[in-house]
């Protein structure tokens, strides 16, 4: 008898298990951000402005008092400046994210360079 309730246990949890992965239970969701169509033309203003108006103005954005790093990124006429502190290298440079500081950074897996930093308690993610 204890020999036929635990087969029945077993066959019902394979039953439920091979249910579950007919129905995609365990399929990978697509990321949100892959199922995104990446326009033609990025617009700064329209693209760009607005994610950086979230997660970076308050470091590197119009109050002079508070930008730090000596960036700002609320123009686009600043954010595509050579940085005054590190010559030769560009926040944002159009059409090669590699050469973009702003964007090594946003990458970096080192907590030293990462941007937006850990204590700012900013995601890029959407968090």
């Amino acid at each position: 008898m204890k020999n036929k309730i635990v087969i029945a246990i077993i066959l019902s949890g394979l039953t439920a298990l091979l249910f579950a992965l007919k129905k995609g239970v365990f399929d990978q969701k697509e990321a949100v951000y892959a199922a995104l169509k990446i326009p033609d033309i990025v617009d700064y203003n329209f693209h760009i402005k607005p994610i950086l108006s979230d997660k970076c103005y308050t470091c590197h954005g119009p109050d002079a008092t508070k930008r730090k790093a000596n960036l700002r990124l609320d123009t686009e006429e600043e954010a595509y400046r050579e940085l005054r502190e590190n010559p030769g290298h560009f926040a944002i440079v159009s059409g090669k994210p590699n050469k973009s500081e702003l964007y090594q950074r946003i990458i970096s897996e080192d907590e030293a360079l990462l941007m937006p930093p850990a204590e700012a308690k900013l995601f890029l993610n959407g968090s």
